[in-house]
């Protein structure tokens, strides 16, 4: 029990730490001050089917690298590896994780990967789901509003064109075709489509909704690790990134 607190432990603070400044911002989540019994932490419904589905940020390959950097292997289709544990078992996990190192991840963005548009859960060959219909289509089933009430309810102004959305006329453009009018706009779409905030990789709307749900889930969290470890057990917590756990159990 005590070694799964401390995994846990490590997971929550490598999450604020390092992937949610990397993604949000660095001053997009408030300091923590204390658990407070009066927050509810549960999941809305905006963040785990529309702002929480970041599958733009995803590449369309899977590459096997060694520590000089050199690949061990042929790199595949991200279509190729779903589903396909052999991998692993052939050449372990360090070789992937060296490569995810190595490479950047796409843009959040309006573009979704080929492997995601069209062969998501099919059969090698024989083509698959579209996940970018799945998202449209999981908000509409789950009653999320358009993206315009959205903003309201999370305290932002409301847009009043589609250039208040995105600076890039083409998006406008097919956001007019699309749309017709700015309260018509899927959630996920409108996400995918704002402009980003200076030094965060997202738009306004899934910073607010992103921060909002991660601070609610630690604020309402009694046994958050800042409220259950201390001195120097919290430092070591506190001192331990992604690379460390990497190198610790990897050859990487």
């Amino acid at each position: 029990q005590q070694a799964r607190g401390i995994v846990v432990a490590e997971i929550q603070a490598i999450t604020f730490n390092e992937f949610l400044p990397a993604i949000l911002g660095r001053d997009a989540v408030e300091r923590y001050t204390g658990y407070d019994d009066t927050v509810d932490p549960s999941i809305a419904n905006e963040f785990s089917t529309a702002a929480f589905r970041m599958h733009t940020l995803i590449n369309d390959d899977i590459e096997f690298f060694g520590n000089d950097g050199r690949a061990v292997r042929d790199e595949i289709t991200l279509a190729e590896s779903f589903f396909n544990p052999a991998l692993l078992q052939e050449e372990g996990i360090d070789s992937v994780l060296k490569y995810l190192a190595s490479s950047q991840s796409q843009e959040f963005d309006l573009q979704v990967v080929d492997s995601l548009r069209n062969f998501l859960f099919g059969q090698p060959g024989q083509g698959g789901l579209d996940l970018a219909s799945l998202n449209i289509e999981r908000g509409r089933d789950h009653g999320l509003v358009d993206y315009n009430s959205v903003r309201e309810a999370y305290g932002l102004d409301r847009v009043e064109s589609f250039a208040d959305i995105s600076s890039d006329p083409e998006i406008q453009q097919k956001l007019a075709e699309l749309y017709g009018d700015v309260d018509n706009i899927d959630l996920w779409v409108g996400l995918l489509a704002e402009d980003h905030v200076r030094g965060a990789s997202v738009g306004e709307l899934s910073q607010t909704i992103v921060a909002d749900q991660f601070q609610r889930l630690r604020d309402g969290d009694r046994f958050w690790y800042q409220n259950i470890f201390s001195d120097d057990a919290l430092r070591q917590i506190e001192s331990t990134t992604l690379s460390d756990i990497i190198v610790r159990n990897t050859t990487v």
